[in-house]
């Protein structure tokens, strides 16, 4: 099962032709019905240095296998996307409100799963001036948002004073 994983992984970061083939055998052979495969299965997808990769990932949250309200499932995908380097920190800052919104929706559900989503946004002063200016504009979006969690506002607030 190691090999499989791996070799999937390696597949699953790669635009190559071989990519959907690949997901689409380890999730029909090994991940339906095992939770802890499964997440790996939604980590792949999420860590992927591939061209759509938010659009692939907010697709995802569709799955009928993953669900907002099992821990697991949210850090395998959602918070795993927040460890894309490339596509979570992409110029235009999209990859910055996404996480901002799912922190917003987990926060209603899990409001200590949220707060340890937020903490993707703490080290954002290590980046370039638009990339802070635009983690902070999120930042200032969750922290200014009625009826947010204790836990997570104190995460977001100690950020924002840095």
């Amino acid at each position: 099962m190691t090999d499989v994983a791996a070799g999937t992984a390696a597949l699953a970061g790669d635009a190559c032709s071989e990519r959907e083939t690949a997901l689409a055998n380890y999730y029909d052979k090994h991940a339906k019905g095992n939770d802890l495969i499964l997440c790996k299965w939604f980590t792949m997808q999420a860590v992927a240095n591939v061209d759509g990769a938010l659009d692939k990932v907010d697709a995802l949250l569709s799955h009928p296998d993953f669900s907002l309200t099992n821990p697991n499932k949210c850090r395998s995908l959602v918070s795993a996307f927040a460890a894309n380097m490339k596509h979570f920190h992409a110029k235009d800052g999209k990859g910055y409100k996404w996480l901002a919104d799912r922190i917003l929706e987990i926060d209603k559900i899990n409001p200590q799963n949220a707060a340890r989503m937020c903490t993707a946004f703490s080290t954002f002063r290590r980046y370039d001036e638009q990339r802070q200016g635009l983690i902070k504009a999120q930042l200032e979006r969750l922290v200014g948002t009625e009826g947010f969690s204790k836990d997570a506002f104190e995460i977001v607030s100690r950020s924002l004073k840095g």
